[in-house]
């Protein structure tokens, strides 16, 4: 590796330029929607694995018992455990010959530094941006179902990466189904079938006090007579005929949710460009759709990171920065051809916590029952 083509400009801007971009993405700008920056807490880990511990603290009801009397033994609390390795994330850029011409032509028509540094240096916000959006697409499929699976490039054409499947203990008794029918298909009951969640979580001793749902089964739940019947009764509406009532609005129908179960829904529409194989780009949604998830809280977890080896062992005549706690981004040169790299790694992992207190609808299946 060589050095990179621009080092007056990386000497003066890169630094400058990451903290930048990093500020950008970890900010609350109107355009901040990746929901792993507020819904995960940050943890080191040394030896590059991560774990995630369930204690059930068994919590039951003291018994009353005369004077003199021993004590009645209760069940101890149990520990449950999910641990795995640290995936590597990693993307590279490349500017060709053509591209790294156009930079010397401008500067040598003294085109403005600003100009040519933002030439320089677009490829950054590119491959930083590439790692947030592969963290939030591992976030969102593992919040929704439980685990994540990063597989390689022969199963799995979005990402090219070694294979890794993390696994965070979701508990069986907690995941439901619809009471009647599908969501989406004649006689659903949409409402009774999030009562489920509830009704469960009530009786383990747990709140939920926030549900998240994707955007087609939020509108399959108020497009529902259930669920025009909840938001008309939210309005205090007189209901005279059932087949008149309106669709409600997504504001109005929030409110009535949340008013309904005491929690606050959230609506998950996060749709990602990933890059296949053969270099041609495809929408990504890594919500299961059809899953509704009700947690305990807005912090459900942690991103799990490590150290590089190539942070603590550098190439020689790569320049690097650190994007925040975990990012590392470089840049150098290659000859024949001559070309200008621009790449972004980082070893982490979203990790969901507190498996007992999460519960999951499947409103896409019925009870075999």
């Amino acid at each position: 590796m060589n050095a990179s083509l621009f080092l007056e400009y990386i000497d003066k801007y890169f630094r400058p330029v990451i903290s930048k971009i990093t500020e950008k993405f970890n900010g609350k700008s109107s355009e901040q929607t990746m929901l792993h920056k507020t819904m995960l807490t940050e943890e080191y880990s040394a030896d590059l694995n991560w774990g995630a511990t369930e204690i059930n603290h068994s919590i039951v009801a003291a018994d009353v018992v005369s004077m003199d009397s021993s004590l009645p033994l209760k069940s101890r609390s149990t520990i449950s455990k999910a641990t795995g390795s640290i995936p590597k994330i990693g993307v590279k850029f490349s500017k060709g010959e053509k591209d790294i011409s156009d930079i010397n032509t401008m500067i040598a028509k003294g085109t403005d530094e600003a100009t040519i540094a933002s030439k320089v240096f677009d490829d950054s916000v590119k491959a930083i941006k590439a790692v947030e959006v592969r963290k939030e697409i591992m976030f969102l499929t593992g919040l929704s179902t439980g685990s994540v699976l990063v597989a390689d490039g022969s199963e799995d054409e979005g990402n090219q990466g070694t294979g890794v499947r993390a696994d965070f203990g979701y508990k069986d008794k907690n995941i439901f189904v619809a009471t009647k029918e599908p969501w989406g298909t004649d006689g659903y009951t949409p409402q009774d079938d999030v009562q489920q969640l509830f009704d469960k979580a009530n009786e383990d001793g747990n709140s939920i006090l926030h549900v998240y749902l994707s955007k087609k089964y939020f509108d399959l739940f108020r497009h529902s007579e259930q669920g025009k019947l909840l938001a008309a009764t939210y309005l205090n509406h007189v209901i005279t005929d059932k087949t008149l009532l309106p669709v409600p609005g997504r504001r109005t129908f929030l409110e009535a949710l949340g008013d309904e179960y005491g929690a606050t829904f959230h609506v998950v529409d996060s749709v990602f460009k990933v890059e296949k194989l053969d270099g041609t780009k495809e929408s990504v949604s890594p919500w299961a759709e059809a899953n509704i998830v009700g947690t305990p809280d807005t912090v459900v977890g942690r991103l799990v990171y490590g150290t590089l080896a190539e942070e603590t062992n550098p190439v020689a005549n790569v320049n690097y920065q650190k994007s925040g706690s975990h990012i590392l981004v470089s840049k150098y040169s290659k000859t024949d051809p001559l070309e200008e790299f621009t790449a972004a790694q980082a070893l982490c992992i979203p990790v969901i916590d507190g498996a007992d207190g999460i519960y999951v609808l499947e409103a896409d299946k019925k009870s075999k029952g």
